[in-house]
């Protein structure tokens, strides 16, 4: 089955799953036109008082700011919230009560409610409550985890959960709150203690240790899952049902896993908004064929563009496979560019195109460049100093310019990329395997150049035979930044689209040197 027929027929999948979920309730378009009447809201002022979660890479935490009044505009035609916190602070605004909350929107249009002994369950039921504002949510958070740290007290109880909930639902001031969670942390802790075991039993049945799946863990936006992982593990973090979506979008893992890391997390199963039913298909999929990832991420980033299209509401930074690239500041992505380009050509220089036997396994270290050599660097003060200086210096001689090198693309002699590398990146990326003639490996590296830079600026996995599509896509992109690239996305737009052409205006030296006049406007 070729990928668009797949592509398709996935979409459709996630629509029955969709219009089968909402068959049985009434829309969410309804109830908030009847609620907006009710209390006589306008679509901007009722936007001012429901919030969504936001997080953004260089700037401080975590922020809840309010929706626009476009986005009530939206619901009213028919699409539908996917976060919690807007059904909460949206049921908030139309004065429900927790119970109200929790069944009439909670389980009706997300497929689950809130469960008490989930510490950040238990968070919301205080917000709900009054206990605290919306917008000191991170501060109580912070709060918890420092509680959840603390030394084990001998005479620690259990409790049954309705008790809890109805404790939890009594509670009136912010310090009765964490009093509770301080007498039942052992409830809380132990719950999350068992999450972090049962995540590193997860990693090692997909991946067979941490450190293959870390390449995958440093892309999820909101985890910082290597420093996380040793909090989860001990119970000392609060594991959020957005970080554990995030990892499951990632890694990737059979839907048997999910079940049990939900469990263990103590959370409802998949619930029935666009993401969740997403990652169930894709759990389904890949234990019933023998999928690669890149072909699943082109199945998540397609399914999940079409579905924004027809009015779902899906966070782009959940469904991108390069997301981490994408976020990072203008000019770290300018340098990081302008530094593969200097060392395919200085390769190219030295006649070192790649291997006899698969000089085209440089396409197959897309993730390797992309997850492991920019997460690197973007951390590291001295590429963020030449990322600053080079792209303020106008430089007349473009390839005398030094240059950082990235690990992956150096050759290495006699190394053999494993089948799965090669056989994940062949069918989709690329447009034909090189024979042993320099020409065929110059034309390789020059639409590698131009389908790896396509991933960087937009975060997407590139796609082969879809140049078109990617030129557009691209030239949106950098309308969106303001940045003055017309001759640098006219070379990428005809090697995208024109694979094939030799023609030496667009190989990677010309690349480079349009690359080099790119500016910011």
């Amino acid at each position: 089955m070729k990928l668009q027929e797949n592509t398709d027929w996935f979409l459709e999948e996630i629509e029955k799953k969709l219009s089968g979920a909402q068959k049985d309730r009434v829309p969410f378009s309804h109830f908030l036109e009847e609620k907006m009447d009710q209390f006589d809201y306008s679509n901007t002022s009722l936007a001012k008082k429901v919030f969504h979660r936001v997080e953004k890479k260089g700037e401080e935490g975590v922020r809840y700011v309010p929706v626009t009044r476009q986005t009530i505009g939206a619901w009213l035609k028919g699409s539908m919230p996917s976060s919690r916190e807007i059904y909460i602070t949206l049921g908030m605004a139309f004065s429900m009560n927790l119970e109200e909350i929790n069944y009439i929107l909670l389980e009706t249009y997300m497929g689950y409610g809130l469960y008490c002994k989930n510490i950040e369950d238990a968070l919301w039921i205080a917000l709900v409550n009054g206990l605290f504002s919306i917008e000191e949510m991170e501060d109580v958070k912070k709060q918890i985890e420092n509680i959840l740290e603390e030394p084990q007290e001998p005479d620690s109880r259990s409790l049954a959960t309705m008790d809890l909930w109805v404790m939890l639902s009594e509670t009136k001031t912010l310090e009765e709150f964490y009093g509770l969670v301080r007498s039942y942390k052992e409830e809380f802790r132990d719950g999350a203690k068992r999450f972090g075991q049962c995540l590193e039993e997860v990693i090692e049945e997909e991946y067979g240790y941490y450190e293959k799946a870390a390449w995958f863990l440093r892309d999820i936006g909101c985890l910082h899952c290597e420093a996380q992982f040793s909090k989860i593990k001990a119970g000392k973090a609060v594991v959020t049902r957005e970080w554990l979506l995030r990892f499951c979008i990632a890694l990737q893992p059979s839907y048997a896993s999910i079940e049990k890391l939900l469990a263990k997390a103590q959370m409802e199963p998949l619930g029935i908004t666009p993401v969740e039913i997403i990652i169930e298909m894709i759990a389904r999929y890949k234990s019933d064929s023998v999928a690669d990832s890149q072909k699943i991420w082109i199945l998540i980033e397609s399914a999940a563009e079409e579905l924004r299209k027809k009015g779902y509401e899906i966070e782009e930074d959940l469904c991108r496979k390069y997301d981490s690239v994408y976020q990072i500041p203008f000019h770290q992505k300018w340098w990081f560019s302008f530094c593969i380009g200097r060392q395919l050509l200085d390769n190219q220089k030295k006649r070192d195109y790649g291997y006899e036997k698969n000089g085209y396994c440089r396409h197959a270290m897309v993730d390797k460049v992309l997850f492991e050599d920019m997460n690197r660097n973007k951390k590291s003060a001295v590429f963020k100093k030449n990322a600053l200086q080079q792209i303020e210096q106008l430089h007349a001689k473009r390839n005398e310019m030094e240059y950082q090198e990235v690990p992956s693309l150096a050759i290495q002699r006699g190394y053999q990329p494993d089948s799965f590398d090669l056989e994940k990146f062949e069918d989709y990326c690329y447009f034909r395997k090189p024979s042993r003639f320099s020409k065929d490996f110059v034309l390789n590296d020059r639409y590698f150049y131009s389908a790896l830079l396509y991933s960087i600026w937009t975060g997407k996995c590139h796609k082969k035979d879809a140049g078109e599509e990617e030129a557009a896509e691209l030239k949106r992109e950098f309308a969106k930044m303001e940045v003055g690239a017309e001759d640098f996305f006219g070379c990428m737009a005809h090697n995208l689209e024109n694979p094939s052409d030799a023609d030496d205006r667009y190989d990677i030296a010309h690349m480079v040197e349009a690359l080099g006049q790119v500016r910011q406007k």
